[in-house]
């Protein structure tokens, strides 16, 4: 009899071509792997939430997530990691167990147009600034980027810390009812309302934004590594004409850069199943991760990453220093918080509301901040 393993699977553009290859996996062991769910980030997370139990043995989840997520995952036991960066697996530890194996570390780089931007912009003002130049609608926008849920919410973490806000201090209650936290909404208002960026955004997701820049509607926008590819691909109109460059600095002088790692992990119903395990390992494999590295993710594996460098020529190589840089200077990382996902939603629908001009940037912080420590508050 066929083992058969249920899992619950992240999809859409930075992930669909690793989930193709599950078939491979399959034909390899003569395990049916059953894929009940894929969605969005935020569509896999509502749906795990509602289930009680899980009955999945191995899902798709992510350091700043995993923490809410403790009443079905298992501790990962026996898994060899000694190819992994240390500092990315201790992203995926909670209590000093390992809850999650990375698949890549994720973090944002200014895309910019080299045909429209002759320098990019070392300063958020400086963006700013050019955005409104570059802006000619409704053909070509100066940014786009995406303007809900996680990826609003990491937009404003980096503009507000990098302006001396902070989203997480020791209370755990943000601190940015000030000059800081001001400033941050200031920058995405205005964008948003000079039209320097599409009124649309307000509804975008991750793909929608790549896509449109990778249409040549915009000329900068703020992505992920693992779309890199698919700008590079032959098809692509902007394959040619655009440059990664560091996140821009706030009035700190500091650059801050949101980050964090995707992981594949266990369930409890998995937890004992051998299949699963055996899964858990192709998924991470170092062929795996090389499939991901083509389409631009970085590397979490040290012989991948040893790979990548020897391979990478010109700008391609440039970029992966660009990373190396960013990574050893400029993240920032959410705190393992059990009701993280709370605190990220009610930051980001008040500062899209703000942003959007439907309530004073003063309303919106002070909101932020009441809301947050209600959170905290019932946590503790």
């Amino acid at each position: 009899m066929r083992s058969h393993l249920k899992i619950a699977l992240t999809a859409g553009g930075m992930y669909d071509r690793l989930n193709a290859r599950i078939p491979d996996f399959e034909r390899a062991t003569g395990v049916t792997v059953a894929v009940e769910f894929a969605g969005t980030h935020p569509e896999l997370n509502a749906h795990l939430a509602a289930l009680d139990p899980v009955p999945y043995h191995l899902v798709s989840t992510h350091t700043k997530y995993a923490p809410s997520q403790l009443r079905f995952l298992a501790p990962i036991e026996g898994f060899d990691t000694s190819d992994f960066f240390p500092p990315v697996l201790d992203l995926a530890r909670i209590g000093g167990a390992l809850y999650g194996i990375p698949r890549n570390i994720d973090l944002r780089l200014l895309h910019y147009r080299t045909d429209m931007v002759e320098t990019p912009p070392a300063t958020w003002d400086e963006l700013v600034a050019l955005a409104k130049q570059a802006t000619h609608a409704p053909e070509m926008y100066g940014v786009v980027f995406t303007g809900m849920e996680s990826g609003l919410f990491g937009t404003f973490f980096e503009l507000a810390e990098s302006a001396g806000a902070r989203i997480f201090p020791p209370s755990l209650v943000p601190e940015v009812n000030n000059a800081g936290g001001r400033w941050a909404l200031k920058v995405l208002r205005e964008l948003y309302s000079n039209g320097a960026a599409p009124e649309a955004i307000a509804g975008w997701h991750y793909d929608q934004v790549h896509a449109f820049f990778r249409a040549g509607s915009a000329a900068m926008t703020f992505d992920w590594p693992s779309y890199y590819a698919s700008y590079r691909d032959p098809s692509s109109p902007v394959r040619d004409r655009f440059q990664v460059a560091r996140m821009p600095a706030g009035p700190s002088g500091r650059t801050c850069c949101y980050a964090g790692a995707h992981t594949f992990a266990l369930t409890r119903a998995g937890a004992d199943c051998a299949e699963a395990h055996q899964l858990l390992r192709f998924l991470t494999a170092p062929e795996q991760q090389a499939v991901e590295v083509q389409q631009g993710s970085v590397a979490v594996r040290r012989s991948v990453m040893s790979d990548q460098r020897q391979a990478m020529q010109g700008s391609g190589a440039q970029r992966l220093a660009l990373l190396e840089h960013s990574i050893e200077h400029d993240l920032i990382l959410p705190p393992k918080l059990s009701y993280y996902p709370q605190i990220e939603d009610i930051l980001w629908r008040n500062v899209r509301a703000a942003m959007t001009g439907a309530v004073a940037i003063a309303d919106a912080l002070v909101e932020i901040e009441r809301k947050i420590e209600e959170c905290v508050t019932n946590a503790a």
